[in-house]
C-alpha cells in the first residue's frame, strides 16, 4: 500500500520524499536535523502527538532553528496528511523532521533560512507476537550517546549502527542495551526499565545520559497516576541479578518484556506480574 507524505511545501507519494544535498546542505551532510517518530493506532490516531511536538520543537529550538510554521500549523499539516492516506488496511509510522536547508557562510555551517518540514508517513511494524508473549534477549553493548545527548538526531544514532551490527545482526539477541561506567542507560531506540524485588519499577535517570523519550514520560507519567511505585535512579550492571522482571519500551515497539540480560535469565524467565500490569495500561492508554 503506497503513503502520502508532507515534504517542504506539498503532500506527495512517500516513495518521492528526499533531502537534496544543495537545497537541504546543512540537514545532509552537516546533520542540522531533528526529528520524532510515532505511530497511529485506531484508524489513523496519531499516539501522543502532543508530547511528540512538545519534544521537537524543543529540540528545533535548542538547535536555534528557524521555523516558519506555528505549532497549530504544524499539527494541521499533519492531520491533513494523515487525511490523504488509507487506514482501512494497517496503521502507520509518522516522523516528524525538521531539516536545514543552505548554507549562507563560507564555512558552509550557518544558514538565515526557515527550516524545512517533512511529515514522513511509512508502514506500521510488525513485531513478532513472541516478543510480546515471551519476551526477548537483550546484549550490553557499551556506549553513550555524543555531545547533546536529549537530541533526537541523526547523529546521535551511529552508536546504536554499531550495536546492532554487532549484537542484533547475526542473531545473537533481539536487541542492544547501552552500558558505560557499570551503568546501565538505555537502548539503541527504546528505554529500559526493570522491577525489583519488592515490586518496584526503576528506569534510569533521564539526567543528560539518555534520551528524555516520549513513551518513557508517558509510562512514568502511568505510574503515578496508578499509584505503581517506580523511581528513577543510577542502574548497575552488577545489579541486573536482583531483577525479578525487566521490559523495554518505545513509540513503535510499545512495551516488551525481557527475558533475559547479557545472557542471563531475568527472574524466571517468564512475563512477570508487574510487566504485564504495564502492557496492558499502556495499550488502555493508546487506545483511549
Amino acid at each position: 500500500m503506497s503513503h502520502i507524505s508532507f515534504a517542504k511545501d506539498k503532500l506527495i507519494p512517500t516513495s518521492e520524499v528526499s533531502l537534496s544535498i544543495s537545497d537541504n546542505f546543512l540537514g545532509v551532510i552537516r546533520g542540522y536535523q531533528v526529528f520524532t517518530f510515532l505511530k497511529t493506532v485506531n484508524g489513523g490516531k496519531p499516539v501522543f502527538l502532543d508530547h511528540h511536538l512538545d519534544r521537537v520543537l524543543s529540540n528545533a529550538q535548542t538547535m536555534n532553528m528557524i521555523v516558519k510554521q506555528s505549532r497549530e500549523e504544524i499539527n494541521d499539516i499533519i492531520n491533513e496528511t494523515l487525511n490523504h492516506n488509507n487506514f482501512n488496511e494497517s496503521e502507520c509510522n509518522i516522523m516528524i523532521l525538521f531539516a536545514g536547508t543552505k548554507a549562507t557562510d563560507i564555512s558552509g555551517l550557518i544558514s538565515d533560512s526557515p527550516v524545512d518540514l517533512f511529515v514522513v508517513i511509512t508502514p506500521v511494524k510488525i513485531l513478532p507476537e513472541r516478543y510480546y508473549q515471551d519476551g526477548i534477549a537483550i546484549g550490553f553493548f557499551e556506549n553513550k550517546r555524543p555531545g547533546s545527548v536529549e537530541l533526537k538526531m541523526p547523529y546521535n544514532y551511529f552508536g546504536g549502527l554499531k550495536a546492532q551490527q554487532a549484537l542484533v545482526q547475526n542473531g545473537e539477541y533481539d536487541e542492544a542495551l547501552y552500558i558505560s561506567n557499570n551503568r546501565i542507560l538505555e537502548g539503541t531506540t527504546f528505554s529500559f526499565f526493570a522491577v525489583e524485588n519488592d515490586g518496584k519499577i526503576i528506569t534510569s535517570k533521564a539526567d543528560g545520559k539518555i534520551l528524555r523519550s516520549v513513551t518513557r514520560l508517558v509510562l512514568l507519567s502511568i505510574f503515578k497516576e496508578q499509584k505503581i511505585h517506580a523511581e528513577e535512579t543510577d542502574m548497575f550492571i552488577d545489579s541486573i541479578s536482583s531483577y525479578k522482571e525487566a521490559f523495554i519500551a518505545s513509540s513503535n515497539r510499545g512495551v516488551i518484556p525481557v527475558q533475559s540480560i547479557d545472557g542471563n535469565m531475568v527472574g524466571n524467565g517468564q512475563v512477570g506480574d508487574v510487566t504485564n500490569q504495564v502492557m496492558a495500561l499502556y495499550e488502555k492508554a493508546i487506545n483511549f
